[in-house]
């Protein structure tokens, strides 16, 4: 196994529990743990769909991870 995909399996990983614990009401969709595993699980995700050519996954999972990152930067001024 190689590293994009060691990758994106703890990517994978980190996208699915999160998005589990946000929907069970354990941690916030706006709060930092849940957006940075959101972003760091979509790089690993990004760096294997860029090794294996993917490019439509390539672009969803920078989008994906910016947004997120972008939410962990400048929140929302109500926050």
């Amino acid at each position: 196994m190689d590293w994009t995909m060691l990758g994106a399996y703890i990517g994978m990983s980190m996208v699915v529990i999160a998005f589990s614990l946000e929907t069970r009401g354990r941690v916030s969709s706006r709060s930092v743990v849940y957006l940075t595993s959101m972003a760091v699980g979509q790089i690993l995700l990004g760096a294997r769909a860029y090794d294996t050519g993917e490019w439509p996954f390539v672009v969803l999972s920078i989008i994906w991870a910016g947004v997120a990152l972008l939410a962990i930067v400048k929140p929302r001024p109500d926050e």
